[in-house]
């Protein structure tokens, strides 16, 4: 198998596994006509050089999440090292050294507002850190985690257990997860099918988040000047914005635009300032992810 043939099907194979994580060998095989041993390798390639992750994300509501931030940050002095700190943080789940004058950006999530005052506070009391411009979620659009429905089911310490297991490795068996929760593979399977169409969690391929040569992400601010139903709609069908929310603060929107080269985010941003609602879109370059950690465990 050629080189560009080798990057088509590694592109279908991410696509599948954002479809589903748990997509077998055997019907990946069988969707891309080729052999089982080829999946396997490609997946071996793609886990090993590229570091594709398969994880399970849990509902932030789920998990006690109901406070969810975008902050920037201006910084006297080197980003770097106030950046490492700030991605210490048990709550940032994305910490990214970026163009502008505010250069730190970090989301973050909280189980209530004090939570949030606090963390801001610590971030603050960072030596460096000059002042934070926060806007705050209200409904994520895009992203790693959105529901397609949200069923309110119960969830009991076998399925925590079974979750954590499944966010350090999205496709472990169902024969390895009843040995860690000491149950038969088939309850186990049967509970893991229900958290997912219940919602609660989606198991998904996470691309490094790398930003590479071939690989530019830029953070977008979109402000209002009418109506938010059109801009909502422009967001749902770019195929370049991969991260979005309606957000209230400094911003009605956050998203973020990524493309393989900055051509392709300009001609995506230009076509939102376009738009007739739209008054004003800020942009900053992500230079380095410090920190992508969307899937990280339960709440405390």
């Amino acid at each position: 198998m050629g080189h560009s043939e080798d990057s088509h099907l590694d592109a279908a194979i991410i696509r599948a596994l954002q479809r589903d994580g748990r997509a077998s060998v055997l019907d990946l095989a069988r969707a891309y006509g080729v052999s089982r041993h080829v999946i396997s390798e490609r997946l071996r390639v793609l886990t090993e050089r590229d570091g594709l992750r398969v994880v399970a994300a849990l509902d932030p509501g789920v998990a006690g999440h109901h406070v969810l931030t975008h902050s920037m940050v201006c910084v006297d002095g080197p980003v770097s090292p106030v950046a490492e700190e700030v991605g210490r943080l048990p709550n940032a789940v994305f910490v990214s050294i970026a163009s502008g004058e505010r250069p730190l950006v970090f989301e973050s999530r909280h189980g209530s507002s004090q939570e949030l005052l606090e963390t801001l506070e610590t971030v603050r009391a960072i030596s460096g850190v000059r002042e934070i411009r926060v806007t705050t979620y209200v409904e994520v659009l895009r992203g790693f985690f959105v529901p397609k429905r949200r069923d309110d089911i119960t969830v009991d310490e076998l399925d925590f257990e079974l979750i954590a297991a499944l966010q350090a490795d999205g496709r472990t068996s169902y024969r390895t997860l009843a040995q860690v929760v000491h149950r038969s593979p088939s309850a186990v399977r049967s509970r893991v099918q229900r958290l997912v169409s219940a919602g609660v969690i989606r198991i998904a391929a996470i691309k490094s988040g790398g930003l590479s040569a071939s690989r530019f992400a830029t953070g977008l601010g979109i402000t209002l000047a009418g109506r938010s139903e059109p801009v909502r709609q422009f967001i749902l069908e770019s195929n370049s914005i991969e991260f979005a929310a309606r957000s209230h603060g400094a911003h009605d929107f956050i998203a973020t635009a990524v493309g393989s080269s900055s051509t392709e985010v300009l001609a995506t941003v230009e076509a939102l300032r376009a738009l007739d609602d739209v008054a004003a879109v800020e942009t900053w370059a992500h230079f380095d992810l410090v920190k992508e950690d969307y899937a990280r465990a339960m709440g405390q």
